[in-house]
């Protein structure tokens, strides 16, 4: 007799529960919804950084519809063309939400401010020479008795101007005697400042007067929808493979979808004896 009793509460309190939600869902409200930022016609020559991830916008509708609108996971698209390397404030004036006719939503506006601050500034390439680094004096003078290439010898740094102005050459992590060892070697080369990339991870050493030259094929074109629509690849092998190396050996692939700042990334692949020192660009825009 207890358990039966006990059995009709819960379902009385589920019962009671389920015609609240009903209630609630089927009821008009006034909230806040967290929508993702996408910015359009953003500059190319253009970096942003500390732009928000998302903007709270209030809304008001059924609570069913609002439901369904987060879940939908809503984004607010935000014209950026007339951002420059001056702006550090975007007013919410020009911004687009696609709201489904099926959810019967009224879009208010920003919650809490219609401005968003940023960080603009110019993005900027600039080319520097490698620099190798030793774990001690005697590694450095040993070296210096021997003959050996460096390749690449200068590497394009690439991000905001103000991050790299200031960046004179590449240091290599620090060349062991281990390293040494070898007729040739691989040293990976350390990042000057934060938000930057560069045309090379590393640079290869070849000791003891290993013959190996590099061959650059500059303006191979990439589909029309590309920008820009052509890259320069740098290669690296024996001096006769590279001589009759073709532009048509070259098998250039852009990525099928873009990473998460809207590039295509772009990869080559080479002969078996042939080694990828560069692309540059390492990734392309969709022509508008």
């Amino acid at each position: 007799m207890v358990q039966e009793n006990l059995g009709l509460r819960i379902l009385a309190i589920v019962l009671a529960v389920l015609i609240w939600l009903q209630s609630v869902l089927a009821s008009d409200h006034r909230t806040q919804v967290n929508l993702k930022v996408n910015l359009t016609s953003l500059p190319q020559n253009l970096t942003l950084d500390n732009v928000p991830k998302s903007i709270p916008f209030t809304v008001k509708g059924r609570g069913w519809d609002i439901v369904r609108f987060i879940i939908s996971k809503p984004k607010v698209s935000i014209d950026a063309s007339k951002i420059t390397p001056d702006t550090d404030i975007i007013a919410l004036d020009d911004y687009q939400i696609d709201i489904p006719q099926s959810f019967n939503i009224t879009l208010i506006g920003p919650a809490q401010s219609d401005r968003i601050a940023i960080q603009a500034d110019v993005f900027h390439r600039k080319t520097v020479p490698v620099r190798l680094e030793f774990a001690d004096e005697s590694i450095r003078k040993r070296l210096s008795e021997l003959s050996y290439i460096v390749n690449p010898e200068e590497v394009t740094v690439f991000g905001p101007k103000t991050r790299i102005q200031n960046v004179s050459n590449l240091l290599t992590i620090p060349i062991t005697n281990e390293m040494l060892a070898q007729s040739k070697f691989d040293v990976a080369l350390v990042m000057p400042v934060d938000d930057v990339s560069i045309s090379d991870s590393k640079v290869s050493v070849s000791v003891s007067g290993t013959q190996l030259a590099v061959r650059v094929f500059s303006d191979i074109s990439l589909p029309s929808w590309c920008l820009p629509s052509k890259v320069a690849v740098k290669v690296q092998g024996s001096g006769a493979v590279l001589s009759r190396l073709q532009s048509n050996q070259l098998n250039i692939k852009v990525a099928n979808e873009p990473d998460a700042d809207g590039y295509f990334g772009i990869e080559v692949l080479l002969p078996d004896d042939v080694e990828l020192l560069a692309i540059s660009p390492d990734r392309v825009r969709q022509r508008q």
